[in-house]
């Protein structure tokens, strides 16, 4: 059988690495080392020959170091994963330092490696997340996903479920073939009072094979599996940049990743500023538990929200009377209070996810399905494919985006916008720190 395949997805990489020989005790030849390295250097050449990354000096640091940051966060879904006949759940992903497809800010991410011939119980607590949900992955393929609902919490939000390949008693459920890792995604629209769920998960058995864990194979396959990631995630987070800058700069692309499903729809646009620009965005306050916006520069690396306001969410950001929600994207801090940051970004891109209020009178009640087939969405496929230009976002409904002169961004606000003084501005961002630090305890 062939290697499985490594892309841009992380998730690929655990999956490549379940197939590594624990009991290889050949000696590691130097050029799985040199080839590491001539893939870390091609990565770097993808930041520098191609279009992607403007030569302006913030975006071409950024860039670069937005490269140190994805090598920090392969290493961590390499080196760090745990055996998955002993898993453990990760530590909450430090978002503001190191950064994968920008990352929500509003989230509490965690992972953990699965085996498809083992039998695993999730147990827990759920905490008040506005969005909470677990995801399975064969590689790049969602191979399913649960709701709280379908985890059958009791009152107090405690629950336990048991996935794996036969059926046992209990809330069972047959996990798909091929699946090899698991996400949760938690959003706050609160940070100040956000409880993320307390998870646990086990083994109830152990796997046909052992997991390799110092081993040439093993180790030759973290190496393959970094550097194949690093490249193919530079290529297709600053393609998708590059062209979503040159169809839609300074407007909101009209297509939106994840229209239908379980997951927040999310709606992209992308700034092109010069020095004394800003570009106004605005849209009708969505109606929905949950909402937020947030911006990342040319590789899609979440740009820093403990430390600066480069994001805003349904709790945070001010609506105006009239049900608008508007934005301020500018280099400088203009002295309203939805002002987002670009840390002098010439070009970035802006990321607004909106979680779908239930349908009325809707059930909030388990699936009934016994198999997580039966809750697949494949949402990444093809997503890494350059798509048809799409006609420019319409409708009364649908965000808008306009570049003006900061100094003539005053006459073009209602005068009920939120205002804030540099004083104020320090005491909020004093407060995003203590916040996030201590979400990202878990």
């Amino acid at each position: 059988m062939a290697d499985p395949e490594i892309d841009w997805s992380f998730f690929s990489m655990a999956r490549y690495l379940l197939t590594a020989d624990p009991a290889d005790r050949s000696v590691l030849p130097g050029a799985a080392w040199d080839g590491f390295l001539a893939r870390l250097a091609e990565a770097g050449r993808l930041i520098t020959t191609d279009d992607c990354v403007p030569v302006a000096a913030v975006d071409r640091a950024s860039a670069f170091r937005g490269l140190l940051q994805l090598l920090y966060f392969g290493m961590e879904r390499t080196l760090g994963s745990a055996d998955p006949a002993r898993p453990v759940f990760s530590r909450p992903w430090p978002m503001h330092l190191f950064d994968y497809g920008a990352g929500n800010p509003d989230a509490v991410y965690r992972t953990v490696a699965l085996r498809d011939d083992v039998t695993y119980r999730i147990s827990g607590t759920l905490g008040n997340a506005a969005f909470f949900s677990f995801e399975f992955f064969d590689g790049t393929t969602q191979a399913g996903s649960l709701l709280p609902a379908d985890l059958r919490p009791d009152l107090a939000g405690r629950f336990e479920i048991l996935l794996g390949p036969k059926e046992r008693d209990g809330h069972w459920l047959e996990i798909v073939p091929g699946t090899s890792y698991l996400l949760s995604r938690e959003f706050f629209s609160d940070w100040a009072i956000a409880q993320p769920a307390g998870l646990r998960i086990e083994s109830l058995d152990d796997p046909a094979g052992a997991w390799p864990v110092m081993s040439a194979d093993r180790v030759a396959r973290e190496l393959e599996a970094l550097g194949s990631w690093l490249v193919e995630t530079v290529r297709v987070f600053a393609g998708a940049q590059a062209r979503g800058i040159a169809r839609f700069a300074n407007q909101w692309d009209p297509q939106v990743s994840r229209p239908a499903g379980d997951l927040p729809a999310i709606q992209h646009a992308y700034w092109d500023l010069q020095p004394g620009e800003c570009l106004l965005l605005e849209a009708p306050a969505p109606a929905a538990g949950y909402w937020g916006i947030q911006l990342a520069n040319s590789l899609w690396n979440t740009l820093d929200y403990a430390n600066r306001q480069t994001s805003l969410n349904r709790g945070q950001a001010h609506v105006d009377p009239d049900g608008m929600i508007r934005a301020v994207v500018a280099h400088t801090d203009p002295g309203v209070s939805n002002w987002l940051d670009t840390l002098g970004h010439q070009q970035g891109s802006v990321h607004m996810r909106v979680l779908r209020p239930p349908a009325p009178g809707a059930p909030l009640r388990p699936r009934p399905e016994r198999s997580l087939a039966e809750t697949r969405d494949d949402w990444m496929k093809g997503w890494d494919e350059e798509e048809q230009a799409s006609p420019a976002p319409s409708g009364p409904g649908a965000p808008t985006a306009r570049v003006l002169p900061l100094a003539s961004l005053d006459a073009a606000l209602p005068a009920s916008t939120a205002r804030v003084t540099p004083a104020q501005r320090r005491r909020e961002l004093d407060e995003r720190l203590r916040q996030v630090t201590r979400l990202q305890r878990g």
